[in-house]
């Protein structure tokens, strides 16, 4: 028993130090304009602020990441970049293309006559680089406008939703089951270790899909499958590394695959 103890309790210290070291980092890289940059900061900072309100993410510094401006995310990606954002330790890189960004006076019809108003259109790219395979894995275009005296503002403040959105859905800190820690009679997993704690912002309450990763080759290409297994919610966070949850959904197959040894993950669900 006393050996048993033991290597559960090593597997767990390993396990544990090696997520404290691989710490989930993202980075927004410098992003690219077919015009004049007067406005891009301004988008890119928007962008950035979203990636700050991300859980179980670590965020790099902007200016770590000049030369990933126009490596990443092409058809044939440069390995320089890639180096770069592998030897920061990145896992994930946004990017961005900005088409149009302007803002210009216009005449406008009022009661009292033509007078001139700002008038600010906005278009731009945004896309989210896996830094291992160098692939795009998720992309979208924004749209907005705005009028008035602050009118560049008010368009990228209407955008600020749909781009915390898009930073949100595509942006999912994977993380761990450490051990079964308790089981019905029937042999379902009612609690079990979850390894992230309030290192990653994990908080009582919070929920998480279970799922299990299954690697599968359509057409040449090799693919990653998430099946769904259940969810849990965290009960206590434990320390900085471990909390423990309550098995809400699909005991008996989380506690299945836990033990026979299938990769299985979690990513929070709760916003």
């Amino acid at each position: 028993m006393t050996k048993r103890v033991l290597s559960v309790l090593c597997g767990i210290v390993a396990f544990s130090s090696a997520f404290a070291q691989n710490k989930n980092l993202i980075g927004v890289a410098p992003f690219k304009s077919a015009g004049g940059t007067e406005h891009v900061s301004a988008i890119e900072d928007a962008v950035y602020d979203a990636t700050l309100r991300l859980r179980g993410f670590s965020l790099m510094e902007k200016n770590k990441l000049e030369q990933i401006k126009t490596g990443v995310g092409q058809a044939n990606p440069d390995a320089g970049a890639l180096a770069q954002a592998k030897s920061l330790g990145a896992q994930y890189i946004i990017t961005g293309n900005v088409l149009k960004a302007n803002v210009e006076t216009k005449p406008s019809n009022l009661p009292l006559g033509i007078t001139n108003t700002n008038v600010s259109d906005l278009l731009f790219d945004l896309a989210v680089v896996d830094v291992t395979s160098g692939e795009e894995i998720a992309s979208n275009r924004f749209t907005g406008a705005g009028r008035g005296k602050t009118a560049f503002e008010d368009a990228l403040k209407g955008l600020e939703p749909e781009i915390d959105k898009f930073v949100r859905d595509n942006l999912k800190s994977a993380v761990s089951i450490a051990q079964i820690e308790e089981k019905s009679s029937s042999g379902d997993a009612i609690r079990v270790l979850l390894v992230a704690g309030s290192l990653a912002g994990v908080k009582e309450h919070d929920e998480f899909r279970v799922y299990e990763i299954t690697d599968l080759t359509v057409d040449g290409k090799k693919m990653h499958r998430k099946k769904t297994l259940g969810k849990i919610a965290v009960a206590k966070v434990e320390d900085e590394n471990f909390s423990v949850c309550i098995v809400k959904e699909g005991g008996a197959d989380i506690a299945k695959k836990v033990e026979s040894g299938a990769k299985v993950k979690c990513e929070i669900i709760t916003e």
